[in-house]
């Protein structure tokens, strides 16, 4: 007869390691075109107008947050690893928002990022200190031309 303890910790042992599995491997933000050019995020949400992401190489990304109306106002980031947990501030330099002319795109910001190593990265967008929304980004290690 097999121990209840075993079974369930067996059974724990499983569920745990799914979710461990399930976190690292999230699905990459999808690319989408709109009136602006070709975006990756969250169409309707956050959207970057950047090419592929170098790791240790700074990059211009230009940012564009529908359905927020945040003239004047700061937006920060924070990233993390999806699988060494490594959290960072990707933004190197940036500006305030400002408005858009568009009705849909209500505010946008140039801005200059870095990530330290490749790896599939989680981006916490955040408006004057309140969450916005999340994306993922693929970060390669060399050129992908």
């Amino acid at each position: 007869m097999k121990s209840p303890f075993l079974v369930s910790g067996c059974a724990l042992l499983l569920m745990l390691t799914g979710c461990f599995k399930g976190e690292s491997q999230a699905e990459v933000s999808p690319v989408f075109t709109n009136e602006f050019g070709e975006m990756f995020g969250i169409d309707q949400k956050v959207g970057i107008i950047g090419g592929p992401v170098l790791a240790g190489e700074s990059q211009k990304w230009m940012w564009h947050f529908w359905g927020e109306e945040a003239p004047n106002q700061d937006f920060s980031a924070v990233a993390t690893n999806l699988d060494s947990n490594e959290e960072i501030n990707p933004i190197i330099q940036n500006t305030i928002l400002t408005q858009r002319d568009s009705l849909e795109i209500i505010s946008h910001s140039p801005s200059e990022v870095q990530f330290p190593s490749a790896g599939i990265w989680k981006i916490k967008t955040y408006i004057e200190d309140e969450f916005f929304e999340e994306f993922v980004v693929q970060v390669y290690s060399e050129s992908t031309d």
